[in-house]
């Protein structure tokens, strides 16, 4: 269930070198039934390791995925932010392709089709093809007349899909072990004429923010254009536009193509890669001791709060507000209670915290003085749209403890 990564799938390099170790830490998207279930739950390593041959920092050791992801309960269609971003990718990919009627669209890992639903609703003409594990979210994909296939990409799932025009992937290459049988896969469906659309949690960025909740097992690798050009010239494909999004505490767009002689354009990544040279393990070292302090003052900040008589929610059920209450050892015994807008947490427990999930209306009637924004990449989202319930402060704990408004 839990197997070590020895090596580099970039570089070969078998020399890693650890520098964030946050401990035992219980599989995130696992919600539990009861506070006795959460509290006792399995809990795997969680270390970060470097290696200084690619760039590429990765987990020490994987969990099997079919445990992370064969049902799964984030659904992308929840978050209007998540959409917004939907619409804006469209247009953004209009400027490298030429769409036309009976073009296929593939987005792998794509939840419940929202994505693809989206696409569809700009431009009805496009064939929509989404490639995920997850059974339950399938279903939802299919009710929203998108064609689903229910399993893992790879070069063997590849071999049933053709000349896709546009391939999107939007925070699930980080979930991959198999890199380059996932890069090749895409390689093989792309069109002549077609890009691969990429986006990932930008390391840099969450170096640069503290934002070390974006470390948990689903996320295996955690990317710099540097690793990523050097497995995409090892396998043929071209980066040929990069954009930086706010969504999801920070977020890298890399369009790419099938490598072409006869195609010339401007080296995008040489300006990224220079700028990566910063973040070294001398770095890196000293970044892991920080999250370990800032970890500790976190606790200290809401234990005062709690302790002065102020009730306590928090907002946001995801993955990584269970990373960062975990790693601060912060409970029930702290946070009352979280609020989430996705159905199916409701009633469920955070692994490893012992605190119980509701809906908004938990809001208005326990009336909280304190929200402590779990999903801090969705602040001003939230804030705006809880504040006409919710008539208390809101805190946000990354890159800072901050009162927020």
């Amino acid at each position: 269930m839990f197997t070590k990564v020895t090596s580099c799938p970039i570089s070969g390099d078998t020399n890693p070198i650890p520098y964030l170790d946050l401990g035992l830490m219980p599989l995130v998207n696992n919600l539990n039934s009861s506070r006795e279930e959460s509290l006792s739950c399995k809990k795997f390593p969680l270390l970060v390791n470097y290696y200084s041959t690619s760039g590429l920092s990765t987990l020490s050791g994987v969990v099997d995925p079919k445990v992370l992801f064969s049902n799964y309960v984030y659904k992308s269609g929840v978050s209007q932010p998540y959409i917004e971003h939907c619409n804006h990718m469209f247009e953004h990919l209009n400027k490298f392709v030429k769409v036309k009627i009976g073009d296929v669209f593939l987005d792998i890992g794509g939840n419940d089709g929202t994505l693809l639903k989206t696409f569809q609703s700009i431009n009805g003409g496009i064939w929509c093809i989404n490639v995920d594990p997850a059974k339950n979210l399938g279903s939802i994909s299919r009710e929203g007349g998108i064609s689903t296939i229910d399993d893992f990409w790879s070069s063997n799932v590849a071999n049933n899909i053709t000349h896709c025009k546009v391939v999107t992937s939007t925070n699930v290459f980080q979930h991959t072990q198999p890199i380059r049988d996932f890069a090749e896969g895409v390689k093989k469906v792309l069109s002549d004429d077609g890009v691969w659309c990429l986006e990932f949690p930008y390391w840099k960025m969450s170096l640069d923010t503290r934002q070390f909740d974006q470390v948990y097992h689903e996320h295996i690798y955690y990317y710099m254009i540097t690793p990523l050009k050097m497995l995409f010239d090892q396998i043929g494909l071209e980066i040929i536009d990069i954009s930086q999004h706010s969504i999801h505490g920070g977020t890298l767009r890399v369009i790419s193509r099938k490598k072409r002689v006869s195609l010339t354009h401007a080296d995008v990544t040489k300006e990224y890669i220079k700028a990566e040279k910063h973040y070294n393990i001398e770095y890196l070292v000293e970044w892991g001791k920080e999250i370990k302090q800032h970890t500790v003052r976190c606790k200290k900040f809401l234990d005062n709060l709690k302790h002065s008589g102020l009730k306590i929610a928090a907002f946001g059920a995801a993955a990584k507000g269970c990373i960062f209450l975990n790693a601060a050892g912060i409970t029930h015994e702290t946070i009352d209670f979280i609020v989430d807008d996705t159905d199916t947490k409701w009633g469920k427990f955070m692994p490893g915290t012992g605190i119980e999930i509701f809906p908004r209306s938990k809001v208005q009637t326990e009336n909280p003085d304190i929200m402590v924004i779990l999903a801090h990449n969705f602040a001003e989202y939230i804030s705006k749209s809880v504040r006409p319930i919710f008539k208390g402060k809101f805190v946000t704990m990354f890159p800072t403890i901050t009162y927020y408004e």
